[in-house]
């Protein structure tokens, strides 16, 4: 079970952060999601271990402001910062260890971005550093000497960089404590076996899915002839290694594990393994025919395990290793193994072999009495058997030390009375993937005191309908049943009452109508953890269903047909966290449904039918948490107060706070029809409410009566209503609010008092609404980091609204899509000097006085893009003082017929888009030597700018849709060393040549067109050597199939393909055939396509994980891209996800796959949330969400997309009640693999 994230109490410094402890010392604080643009300086006053700040649109770090915290980890990610000033950890250098900066903008060490790297980056760090990531940049060259002096270091991460080769004295001094190097994902061609020879200590060396393809290269060899290194773990896999011919070995004298997954590995050659001592060899999912003892020659006395997954062995040798004494587990999952007889080929290991797999519905029939030679066996696990049942006799004269027996995918059909007689010692028995249709009562009953685990997941057949728990009454010690996707129906009072030690029990994706009373029972499951009821058709919950469960954490209960609670349906669990009952049809939840749920953090109920929302349903719920109440995507017209509920309003629950108070700190009641809220009605949370969502409703108004006495209140939005008025005292005693959102609206103008109160006001959003201008000192006294304040008509800067100590703390400033003709020295902008970021896009802007910005020091971010008549002082002068802090300057479409002068030495980023641009003058580069990003779309070159030439640092170029008719092999010669992304569509081109791209090593990510007027037009001859690329946006303009122009090899890395174009109107199957990422994100846009063949899929050959994006198409049929019957199994590929939100189906049997997809995602979702899996099977982690498997938004989609045949019923709800076919009828490989779309055109945003 995945953990839930720790909640701790709010900060005192600001109330939206988490601290684990109060003042001096606040121990670990979270920051995660709170916007803030700088770092709160009270922070400096207090002692802290731990600070974690993520995706808060911090972009400025002031010097010396963590002096005084003796700070030990710092983390800052996922926001807009772009420097460190070199004060910035003045006074850490004895106490910080760990500093992560993972996801920001900044482009020198430490962080993203980075190209380059150098000793001297860690001056000062030398005697303290131990952890060093600096994975998923760009870099391309390790310079000598790179890591010098680090001499505690011992983890160094450099994972999926540019590096073809390691520089020979980049490791030369030793690194004496270094014990994990990361060199994954990158371009290495070799094994930099020399570089590696000083690091003695190195335990973890990963360098897989590189571009090797030959352990050892005969021209280096005499240099390091002799050479060899000992590990604990050698990862190879995903490489390009065809053959491993003999001695590739020779240089690793011992390595404890070795990883040579996903090779296209044919041949083992006698020999490969000699002088090597290896314990552990992994060679899954490669293309091996056969594996012998020839093969492995050199490990008989140091060979442990050997995992040849998914493979394409057919045949096992008799007396098959019987010379390799040690070997303890032979996994032989998923091959073609016919003809084998076990009784021979395991002669030699009849004490030895611990662990044994055979399983894999390609491999041959084994009966377990063949296997019972094997007396210390301790793991099986079968698919194919001779019988479909499981008796006594199977398991005659089998050894003692049979602890886990897996039979999956397999024809087993009953399990006989006392089955498990001879192996009374196994504790985990795993029957998923069968068609079970009788376990007697007593086929258990050996294994009673000793079982643990019970997996019976998608194992029962249809004909089982009521859930056999006879057969579990001597289940004394189970502490885990997993009974979920099978067809169950019912289940009585007394199903669990003998499981007494059980901890978790799922059977979602089942058929249960009904939870009855006394199912659960606190004096005999005192130890259970969690239950899963997810996807039945559960309709009521009675009073008592869940009642008294001492160390219950978690019930999941949504997707059912629940429409009512009843009073104390849930009562009396102290630990409970979190209880699921999203996407039901739920009407009703009585008073007290929910009491005395102390320590419950998160209630979920969205996307139910409630119509009202009352407070009298929680009695003593989450008084010890953050609790937080999921009401979204309802059908609440109103929020009253139930008159029965609640005495007359003379009475003292009006006077005095109320005879009824609820402990909800945070409360979501989006996604209604809410247009009237009763005066009052949030009095019973006026004193716990810090967090309010009310957007995409329809209020009309915000008024006193209603938000005006919520005094913790920190965070209130009020988006995507109808507001049109705002009370001049709407806010009086709402006093500590910090963020306040009422952007999309009909709101003219705000009283001058609204927000005076506000003290504490920070982040403001008044965009998309009508105002024209704003009262003077609307803002008095509050610190004001945010405003946005675009799309109004706004004449004037609203510089008189703000008291200069509110003007002074705003960070960012929004007035794009405004009416503003000209900024001038009289708006006094110096008030601002705290600035960093201002949009005056899509205004009406005509001319800016010199030197406007002067005062403002720290402005990095100005957009003046869209201002069509805006006249720039051709010197220069308008940037005046921002020479040393600009970072992004926008003037897209602001008619510039030549570029003006820009003394912006600091400048990254320039946008010059859809102006009239025929030339740039190659002299700016001067002036513009820290450029990064370059956009020079739609404008009117007829070549590629001389300019790239000098601009050393640039990483992203935009050329799109210039009259540029010819690319040459040296047309990108000068930003080819440094270019990451790089847009060419829409170019009229008569000539292209092959070369033009061979040189851009870095090359990440490519917009093109598919240029079908040049002769003999070849992505993959294109992008032949451009190694590093990851995505391929392919723009069609002219019809085609794109089979001629997708056909070849493409990089190996290359996984994400992107098509758009209203004339893509059909897709060849053969489009993927060149790929060789075992990752595919398919993504397609804004096309004519109808239909997307399952073929186009299968012929991806290397590929295991699939997602799917598919928005603003013509799509009539999606067929399934899966054919695997698990996410991850070997050989196989899997729907990871599939995204076509806002689309319109027509839903009947032939949408049947998805629901069966959906079912074996939750199935194994807990494959996805472990952490060992996720190497092994290939999955991407979500780095920047640990907790992600408590996301309940992974198949939302399927209730934002509609079915157009059925009354604009949500997708998911047809697949769960309406549609009589699929899964209900059938196998999911049974029913058709067709998905018919009508997809209507919806607003897409930032695709290109």
């Amino acid at each position: 079970m995945h953990e839930l994230p720790v909640q701790y109490p709010p900060c005192f410094f600001n109330p939206l952060c988490t601290c684990s402890k109060a003042i001096p010392d606040l121990g670990i604080v979270n920051c995660e999601n709170v916007p803030m643009t700088r770092i709160p300086q009270a922070i400096n006053s207090s002692k802290v271990f731990i600070l974690q700040f993520s995706n808060n649109g911090l972009r400025h770090l002031q010097p010396q402001f963590l002096m005084n915290t003796g700070l030990y980890n710092l983390q800052i990610r996922h926001n807009p910062l772009a420097d460190i000033p070199d004060e910035a950890f003045a006074g850490l250098e004895r106490s910080l260890w760990e500093l992560e900066l993972p996801y920001n903008r900044l482009i020198r060490v430490p962080s993203n971005q980075i190209s380059t790297i150098a000793a001297d980056n860690w001056r000062g760090l030398e005697s303290s550093l131990q952890t060093l990531r600096l994975g998923k940049n760009t870099i391309d060259k390790l310079p000598a000497d790179a890591f010098s002096g680090m001499k505690y270091l011992e983890i160094l991460d450099l994972r999926d960089n540019n590096l073809k080769e390691i520089d020979s004295s980049v490791f030369r001094d030793g690194m004496a404590y270094l014990t994990h190097l990361y060199l994954n994902g990158n371009q290495l061609l070799t094994i930099p076996y020399n570089q590696l020879s000083t690091l003695k200590h190195m335990k973890v060396l990963d360098i897989s899915y590189n571009r090797i393809s030959k352990l050892i290269q005969q021209q280096t060899e005499p240099e390091i002839r002799g050479l060899q290194l000992s590990l604990d773990t050698l990862r190879l896999d995903w490489n390009q290694i065809e053959t491993l011919p003999a001695a590739s070995f020779q240089h690793f004298l011992k390595v404890n594990k070795t990883y040579l997954s996903g090779n296209p590995l044919r041949m083992i050659e006698e020999g490969a393994f000699r002088d090597s001592k290896i314990n552990e060899l992994y060679l899954t999912d490669c293309d091996l025919m056969e594996i012998n003892s020839a093969s492995l020659r050199g490990l008989e006395s140091s060979l442990e395990l050997l995992d040849v997954v998914g493979n394409n062995i057919t045949d096992l040798s008799e007396h098959l290793f019987q010379e390799f004494d040690f070997l303890r587990t032979l996994i032989f999952r998923d091959n073609k193994i016919t003809n084998f007889a076990p009784t021979e080929v395991f002669t030699g290991f009849q004490y030895s072999l611990y662990n044994l797999d055979l399983s894999g519905k390609l491999n041959g029939v084994v009966s377990l009495q063949d296997l019972r030679q094997m007396r210390n066996l301790r793991y099986l696990s079968l698919s194919k058997m001779p019988q479909d049942s499981l008796s006594p006799d199977d398991f005659l004269e089998f050894g003692i030390d049979v602890k886990e027996l897996h039979i999956t995918q397999s024809n087993l059909n009953s399990i006989k009375s006392h089955a498990f007689t001879h192996v009374r010692g196994i504790k985990y028995l795993d029957f998923s993937e069968n068609s079970i249709s009788s376990i007697d009562d007593d086929a258990f009953s050996e294994v009673g005191h000793s079982l643990l685990t019970l997996k019976l997941s998608h194992a029962l057949s249809s004909s089982i309908k009521d859930l056999p728990n006879k057969s579990f009454k001597t289940l004394t010690n189970l502490q885990y049943l997993d009974m979920s996707n099978n067809k169950i129906r019912s289940m009585s009072d007394t199903s669990f009452h003998f499981l007494k030690r059980i901890k978790r029990i799922e059977l979602q994706d089942n058929e249960i109508s009904e939870i009855r009373k006394g199912t659960f029972q606190g004096d005999i499951h005192s130890t259970l953890e969690s239950v899963d009821f997810a996807f039945n058709q559960i309709s009521h919950l009675q009073t008592h269903t869940f009642v008294d469960l001492s160390a219950i954490t978690f019930i999941n209960l949504k997707d059912n047909m629940i429409n009512k609670i009843d009073r104390r349906a849930f009562m009396n669990m102290n630990r409970l966290k979190y209880i699921n009952l999203r996407g039901n049809e739920i009407k009703d939840i009585a008073d007290e449904a929910f009491q005395n749920l102390p320590d419950l953090e998160f209630l979920d109920i969205a996307y139910n039918k409630m119509n009202e929302f009352d407070f009298a349903s929680f009695d003593q719920v989450g008084t010890l948490a953050a609790f937080k109440v999921n009401a979204s995507h309802n059908r609440i017209t109103k929020l009253s107060i139930n008159s029965s509920s609640f005495t007359p309003a003379t009475s003292m629950y009006f006077s005095v706070g109320g005879t009824l108070q609820s402990n909800i700190k945070v409360l979501d009641l989006s996604y209604n029809n809410i247009s009237h809220i009763m005066q009052y009605y949030f009095r019973p949370v006026e004193y716990s409410l810090t967090h309010l969502y009310l957007e995409h409703n329809e209020l009309v108004n915000v008024t006193q009566a209603v938000f005006g006495n919520l005094p913790h209140l920190q965070w209130l939005d009020l988006r995507s209503n109808d507001l049109t008025e705002v009370d001049f005292d709407c806010f009086r005693n709402t006093k500590n609010l910090q963020v306040l959102l009422l952007g999309h609206n009909d709101l003219m103008d705000l009283p001058a008092e609204s927000l005076r109160s506000l003290k504490k006001l920070r982040i403001i959003d008044f965009s998309y609404n009508k105002l024209r201008a704003l009262p003077d000192n609307i803002f008095n006294d509050a610190n004001i980091e945010s405003l946005d304040l675009s799309h109004n008509q706004l004449m004037r800067l609203p510089t008189k609204s703000m008291s200069p100590v509110s003007a002074a703390s705003l960070s960012v400033l929004n007035l794009a899509w405004n009416l503003l003709t000209g900024i001038h020295t009289a708006d006094n902008l110096s008030k601002f000097r705290s600035l960093t970021y201002l949009d005056l896009s899509y205004n009406r802007l005509v001319r800016l006085d010199d030197g406007i910005f002067s005062e403002m020091p720290h402005l990095t971010d100005i957009d003046f893009s869209h201002n069509k008549q805006l006249i720039l002082e051709t010197r220069g002068r308008t940037f005046y003082g921002l020479e040393d802090s600009l970072l992004t300057l926008g003037l897209s479409n602001i008619s510039l017929l030549s570029v003006p002068e820009l003394p912006l030495h600091h400048l990254r980023t320039l946008y010059l888009a859809n102006n009239e641009l025929a030339t740039i003058p190659a002299e700016l580069a001067s002036n513009l030597s820290s450029l990064h990003h370059l956009d020079l779309s739609h404008n009117d070159l007829t070549v590629v700018p001389l300019i790239t030439h000098t601009l050393f640092e640039l990483e992203i170029f935009n050329l799109a849709y210039n009259p540029i008719t010819t690319i040459t092999n040296t047309s990108f010669l000068g930003p080819a060393d440094s270019l990451i992304e790089l847009d060419i569509r829409g170019l009229p081109l008569s000539t292209f040549e092959a070369g033009a791209l061979c040189k851009a090593k870095k090359l990440r990510k490519v917009y093109i067109t598919a240029y079908t007027g040049i002769k003999n037009f070849k992505f993959p001859d294109y992008l032949e050597y451009n190694h590093g690329l990851r995505h391929l946006l392919i723009d069609v303009q002219n019809e085609t199939t794109l089979e001629k122009e997708m056909n070849g090899q493409f990089p190996v890395k290359l996984s994400n393909f992107t098509f758009t174009g209203r004339n893509l109107k059909s897709i060849d199957k053969n489009i993927l055939h060149g790929m060789r990422s075992p990752y595919l994100h398919f993504g397609l846009y804004n096309t004519s396509v109808n239909k997307v063949p399952k073929e186009m899929f299968a012929n991806a050959k290397s590929v295991r994980n699939i997602t799917v994006n598919i928005y603003n198409n013509d799509l009539k049929t999606l067929e399934n891209p899966s054919n695997g019957h698990k996410p991850g199994a070997a050989d196989k590929k899997f729907l990871m996800r599939l995204r076509m939100q806002g689309s319109y189906l027509t839903c009947d049997c032939e949408i049947g796959w998805i629901e069966g997809w959906q079912r074996k995602h939750r199935q194994y979702q807990e494959d996805r949330c472990n952490i060992f899996p996720v190497r092994r099977y290939n999955f991407e982690l979500d780095e920047s969400n640990e907790y992600s498997c408590w996301d309940n938004g992974w198949d939302d989609d399927l209730r934002e997309s509609f079915c157009v045949n059925k009354n604009n019923m949500t997708v998911l709800n047809a697949l769960k009640t309406d549609i009589e076919c699929g899964w209900s009828s059938a196998n999911i490989y049974q029913v058709s693999h067709l998905l018919i779309v009508s997809i209507t055109a919806i607003a897409i945003k930032n695709i290109y």
